[in-house]
């Protein structure tokens, strides 16, 4: 199993950029198996896309929690995913988050800010494409 992991800093859009890759996923042809809440953040959730260039691809929004990405990336590669895309928050260590992480081949992409020269809607979006376009 291949993982891409979103990095950035608490409120910085992780868990929309990955909403917006889910739906890219879904619009392409994928297709939701058991799409569910996470945490207590309500956007915040879990799933596999089949069906999108013929991977299983799971997706975790819940970039806070370090053990509960660790056990995510374990439930997906038992699940035999291709794919695990998730967010991790930066600022903390995450040490669980993080050995299981590196335990794979993986590529970990910044979250663009917004700024004076770009919207939290475009920086979303771009790097949501950007995640898409590593799949």
């Amino acid at each position: 199993m291949e993982i891409i992991v979103l990095e950035g800093f608490s409120n910085t859009g992780k868990t929309t950029t990955i909403g917006i890759l889910y739906n890219l996923l879904l619009s392409n042809g994928g297709i939701s198996t058991n799409k569910q809440a996470l945490g207590r953040d309500p956007n915040d959730f879990s799933d596999i896309v089949i069906n999108y260039k013929n991977l299983k691809i799971g997706i975790f929004s819940m970039g806070d929690n370090s053990t509960a990405i660790s056990q995510g990336i374990v439930n997906f590669n038992n699940q035999n995913c291709d794919v695990f895309i998730c967010s991790l928050s930066t600022g903390t260590p995450k040490v669980r988050a993080n050995n299981r992480i590196n335990r794979f081949q993986n590529i970990r992409i910044p979250k663009t800010i917004a700024s004076q020269n770009i919207t939290e809607n475009q920086a979303n979006n771009n790097d949501a494409n950007r995640l898409f376009g590593l799949i």
